[in-house]
Parts: C-alpha cells; sequence; structure tokens
C-alpha cells in the first residue's frame, strides 16, 4: 500500500514562525563625506613631504587607481577663489553635496567660467 495518504501521518510536522513586527537595522555607522579640495591637498601634501614617491606609488598605497590620484590632484588647478570657497565649506559632510566629479568639467575652464561654479555654489550652499 505505499502511496497511500496515511502512510505519511506520522512522519509530518507544524512548524510555526514568529517575526518581529518591527525589523530593526543593526547599528549602521554614519558615512562621511570628504571634500575633494582637503583630499587633493592631502595626496599633495604626502607627495611634497616624501611620504610617497610619486603619483603611483600613493595609489598603491591607498589602494586605488593612478588615473584616479591625477583626477583628485587635478582640482588644485582651479581658481584660487574657488578653492578657498570650496574649503570654507569644511572637511567633512554627511551627504554628497560636492564631489570631484562635479569640479572635474570646470579645472581646465577659464577663470571666468569657473566663476559659474562659485556662483551656483553659492546659491545652492548660501556661503
Amino acid at each position: 500500500m505505499s502511496g497511500s495518504p496515511d502512510c505519511s501521518i506520522d512522519r509530518t510536522f507544524i512548524s510555526t514562525f514568529h517575526f518581529p513586527k518591527k525589523v530593526t537595522k543593526a547599528n549602521q555607522i554614519a558615512r562621511i563625506y570628504r571634500n575633494p579640495i582637503y583630499l587633493a591637498r592631502e595626496y599633495k601634501q604626502m607627495i611634497d613631504n616624501g611620504q610617497v614617491k610619486n603619483q603611483s606609488d600613493l595609489a598603491r598605497k591607498l589602494g586605488i587607481s593612478r588615473v584616479r590620484i591625477h583626477q583628485i590632484l587635478s582640482l588644485l588647478k582651479l581658481d584660487s577663489l574657488i578653492i578657498q570657497e570650496l574649503e570654507r565649506l569644511g572637511d567633512s559632510f554627511k551627504s554628497k553635496i560636492i564631489s570631484e566629479r562635479m569640479l572635474r568639467p570646470y579645472v581646465n575652464k577659464s577663470p571666468q567660467e569657473q566663476k559659474v561654479l562659485l556662483n551656483i555654489s553659492k546659491t545652492l550652499f548660501e556661503f
């Protein structure tokens, strides 16, 4: 009589699962975003002080690409007035209000075109 529904009665079981009504996340560490100007100055200082030989050595030490180091260091080519205003924002942010990628298109622009960036940032960040 194999296959009969009565044969498997002794082998069945019932499970009850209780899930908490409110799921709490583990303590999340608040992420801090760095000001790219401070980061560029820090990288330049490491090269100038001899902590690293060059951009390639710095990239190996930090575990990022050499191109990324170059992109960050190129921010120091921005107009000095813009750099000063961006430094006034401080070194760390709770959200990514300004990034290297936002600033990169302005690096090779004329000072007049870079002032557009300054005007935009003044209205956004209300310095």
